[in-house]
């Protein structure tokens, strides 16, 4: 199957929207035959589950300011350009055209994007898939998410299987500008990208788990500023 993929333009990312539009598929049907309290326990897990592998990324960050100054940055940034905002309205429109009453459909489609998108696999993935032609890491990343989509599904609804847009874009879009980044960027600068989203990934589980209600979309700036801080720190 990995030789079927790699002889494929961006056959990682189509790897990884298969698999979430399966995940989501499963939680759809299966998801009604589930008790809400059930789902709910799931969905905690789910949230527990992804905070740890947030812990996970974050410990691998090199340089500590140069991450919380990109994150900073970011989020300003984000806020100035109404990121989350943005997100929510494109997930409203989204409910619109289809015609849909569920409540969650715009909650799902953002919190299923953003989990989907933000994290060092989605980037590092689609570079090795642009430079290597080796989508194995997104096809692993796609197993992962074809699970997490199941679950989110089951509690949000399709909302969730609408963010392979998004997805579609940024890993198809970072995977075939991959060969422009040759030789830029660095082991710090993988594993500051991994810091800042490992901290994105820690707020998502904690959204999941309705501990917070971080406005996280607004945050993502932070993982272009941290290339240019961790130029600068290092």
């Amino acid at each position: 199957m990995l030789e079927i993929f790699r002889t494929i333009p961006i056959g990682g990312t189509i790897f990884n929207v298969l698999a979430v539009l399966l995940g989501s598929s499963i939680g759809l049907i299966a998801g009604k035959f589930i008790p809400e309290r059930m789902r709910d326990n799931i969905f905690n897990c789910l949230g527990l589950f992804t905070l740890y592998v947030g812990i996970n990324m974050m410990l691998g960050m090199k340089h500590s300011i140069a991450v919380l100054l990109a994150l900073v940055l970011g989020a300003v940034t984000g806020e100035i350009l109404g990121i989350e905002t943005w997100l929510n309205t494109l997930g409203d429109r989204l409910k619109a055209a289809l015609h849909t009453s569920n409540g969650k459909f715009t909650e799902g489609f953002v919190s299923a994007t953003l989990l989907f998108c933000v994290g060092s696999m989605a980037i590092i993935g689609s570079i090795e898939d642009g430079l290597r032609h080796n989508p194995e890491i997104l096809m692993t990343k796609g197993i992962m998410d074809c699970i997490a989509g199941s679950m989110m599904a089951g509690a949000y609804g399709v909302g969730v299987a609408f963010s392979v847009v998004p997805l579609l874009v940024y890993q198809g879009a970072v995977t075939l500008g991959a060969s422009m980044l040759e030789g830029v960027i660095t082991a710090d600068m993988y594993a500051n990208i991994s810091g800042i989203g490992g901290l994105m990934i820690m707020g998502i589980g904690l959204n999941m788990m309705k501990i917070t209600r971080l406005r996280l979309g607004d945050m993502l700036p932070g993982l272009v500023y941290v290339v240019f801080f961790t130029m600068i720190f290092a």
